[in-house]
């Protein structure tokens, strides 16, 4: 029987308690059971009604479909997979594109099944075109001389005899990868194409009527790429894998992550002995004749660090065979609401909801975001100011402490601020949920991760701050802000690390005190379910994963080691610790605490890439700024001088980027 690929969820019962429209799978299991209320028994039938007609319907286009009550049986868990004769009709129904053999370029091409031709003409009509298709599996990598192993160059001898105990786990070989077959089923799943189900997936979770639909994990797939993890998620040595498990997506995600680590080392070496230069002969701070060189050397490379990951992933793209991607119509938000309606491009019932509605909410929404920024702004203000308080009784470290974990608070905030404001918006497709949602999440976390750091940094020496005069330490504002930064990176490497790795074993801790048990300390999170649930039931109970939390984090963190470079030599050196360990928190966290995303193409990370792109062009302004207004190196210049040699720098910084998008497109 083929492996089962997909779940779908479907409720039963609104409570273990109530005694079900159908069977009970047991005598046992109906004993303790209450008779249904007239609104549950109808709800109930609604629900039995919609899952038949589902299961029917995916029945009948001879996809692989075994339904089973739950542990608790609350609801009826669906999985369904597919043959390899059903993968090649729905690849060349939806003309899914295949990756080539290598003697083809490993080029990608729309599938197209064998035809032996028409005998009356002889078979002279007869098209083969299966040998053309990349196979894989693992008596394919045998045969073809360790084909998934030559990926890299760093393959590793593998043990004959654990190769003969893992086989029988592998499946055989196909040209279809994993990602393949869960977006095949997928789109029988979902189409209204013939010989698809139709199910609309988010119609159904829209109305209650489905409460999870995602593709299972392979336990041995999975395993590897966790033991792996270096090489597969934070170095990008072994990316291919991850793109054949989790799709493009999520591997363009760890791609840009293994660039970024790329960049920042020769940036954090760099740092470190310009920190050393600083510490040795400067008297410990950045105030010197080294800053305007670093400068320079900053700005070149904030300005170039964008074209490069762009040239990587158009590299990755073509490898991958997504460049030119073109956007197709995207299903509706199953949190889409509005009036049902048939949809004029898919002839199906869909929902509207007139943009003449949805203007109101959109100025509304940032009428909160103007009023919260200027709510954030008071409260950092309030803050410096307490900071002359404890400045002077000698307390300045207890502020800075205090400030870093006032800002990680209203990152969180302020996070789940932009979300509501975002989800009140109503927006149909997850493409402009993600693009609404990204320009309010940067513009909270800019004013607040930054705002402090740029007055320190521009405007605290010599000046007023509610009546009260300001100072740097030890009149040295450069000092000052390489202080505050630290403290910044630590307390939000610290609070990470704690909720992602401290928090799930005090609640495992907690769990077992109380309960009189010993459970096993692990890095997942304490989900309570039952021993006798099956692995369905099991990454069920888990949360879905979300990339754009993950990238809002790399992008906080990248504006900390690009921005302050020219008073904080050595923030490159620990953004690289920081993001290493983020990538490993991200990556158990991908593997171990959430469901299986769907695969989905990809060929960059926008509108990401664009949001770093702005961030490098502000860090070139920033550093510029630095150097030129706030060292003394530039004392006995006028303001028209110091200006003139701002605007030389940042033009220097556009030059470079100018150039590497001539030299190197």
């Amino acid at each position: 029987a083929p492996r089962a690929d997909v779940v779908l969820v479907f409720p039963r019962k609104p409570c273990p308690v109530v005694r079900g429209v159908d069977r009970e799978p047991t005598k046992q299991q109906v004993v303790g059971l209450r008779p249904p209320t007239d609104t549950e028994r109808h709800r109930m039938e609604a629900w039995q009604v919609k899952r038949q007609c589902a299961i029917t319907a995916l029945g009948e286009t001879g996809l692989a479909v075994r339904p089973y009550f739950s542990s608790s049986c609350e609801q009826v868990f669906v999985k369904v997979a597919a043959d390899e004769d059903s993968l090649r009709q729905a690849a060349e129904a939806s003309h899914h594109r295949l990756e080539l053999r290598p003697e083809y370029l490993s080029a990608f091409a729309e599938y197209k099944s064998d035809d032996v031709g028409r005998r009356e003409l002889n078979y002279s009509d007869r098209r083969i075109l299966s040998h053309l298709y990349k196979v894989h599996g693992q008596d394919a990598v045998d045969a073809g001389g360790r084909q998934g192993a030559c990926e890299n160059s760093d393959a590793e001898e593998v043990d004959p005899e654990m190769e003969m105990l893992r086989k029988p786990l592998e499946p055989p070989p196909s040209i279809f990868r994993t990602a393949d077959t869960i977006r095949l089923i997928d789109y029988v799943i979902r189409s209204a194409d013939p010989d698809c189900a139709g199910v609309d997936t988010g119609q159904l979770v829209h109305d209650g009527e489905l409460l999870g639909y995602f593709p299972l994990h392979e336990t041995q797939k999975l395993a590897d790429l966790d033991s792996d993890w270096f090489r597969s998620f934070a170095w990008g040595r072994r990316l291919d894998r991850v793109r054949d498990y989790f799709g493009e997506r999520v591997a363009m995600y760890f791609c840009f992550v293994a660039h970024l680590h790329h960049w920042l080392v020769p940036a954090a070496a760099a740092g470190l002995l310009f920190w050393l230069w600083d510490a040795l002969f400067a008297a410990g701070t950045a105030d010197n004749a080294s800053a305007l060189p670093l400068c320079v050397g900053v700005c070149v490379w904030a300005s170039t660090f964008v074209h490069g990951w762009r040239r990587t992933a158009a590299g990755k793209a073509v490898r991958w065979g997504t460049w030119g991607l073109k956007r197709g119509l995207e299903p509706t938000r199953p949190e889409f609401y509005g009036v049902d309606r048939v949809n004029p491009v898919t002839l199906r019932v869909d929902r509207y909801y007139p943009w003449s509605e949805r203007i109101w909410k959109v100025i509304c929404s940032y009428t909160v975001i103007a009023a919260a920024l200027a709510v954030l702004l008071s409260a950092l203000s309030v803050m410096f100011a307490l900071q002359h308080i404890f400045a002077r009784i000698g307390a300045r470290f207890v502020f800075q402490v205090l400030n870093a974990v006032f800002v990680d608070i209203m990152n969180g905030a302020l996070g789940a601020v932009a979300r509501r404001l975002t989800d009140l918006e109503n927006h149909r497709s997850q493409t402009e949920y993600s693009h609404h949602l990204l320009a309010k999440t940067v513009v909270f976390k800019f004013v607040n991760c930054y705002a402090s750091l740029f007055y320190i940094a521009f405007f605290k020496e010599h000046s007023r701050l509610l009546w009260m005069p300001m100072s740097c330490a030890n009149d040295d504002c450069l000092s000052d802000l390489s202080s505050q930064l630290a403290i910044f990176m630590i307390v939000r490497l610290g609070l990470q690390s704690f909720v992602e790795l401290g928090l799930p074993y005090l609640l495992t801790w907690y769990k077992s005190v109380s309960e009189g048990v010993v459970l096993p300390a692990s890095f997942a999170k304490f989900v309570p379910v039952s021993p006798e649930c099956s692995r369905a039931e099991r990454e069920f109970c888990r949360e879905e994963h979300d990339i754009s939390e993950n990238m809002d984090e790399v992008l906080t963190l990248y504006g900390y080691a690009a921005m302050f470079a020219v008073a904080c030599p050595w923030a490159p050196f620990m953004a690289l610790l920081s993001s290493l360990v983020q990538c490993f928190l991200d990556q158990k966290k991908l593997v171990l605490l959430c469901r299986r995303p769907f695969p989905a193409p990809a060929a960059d990370n926008e509108p990401w890439d664009t949001a770093f792109d702005v961030y490098s062009l502000i860090a070139c302004v920033t550093n510029a700024g630095l150097a030129i207004f706030s060292t003394d190196a530039f004392d006995g210049w006028g303001n028209h001088q110091r200006v003139l040699a701002f605007i030389v720098l940042e033009h220097v910084a556009l030059a470079a980027r100018l150039a590497a998008s001539v030299v190197l497109p």
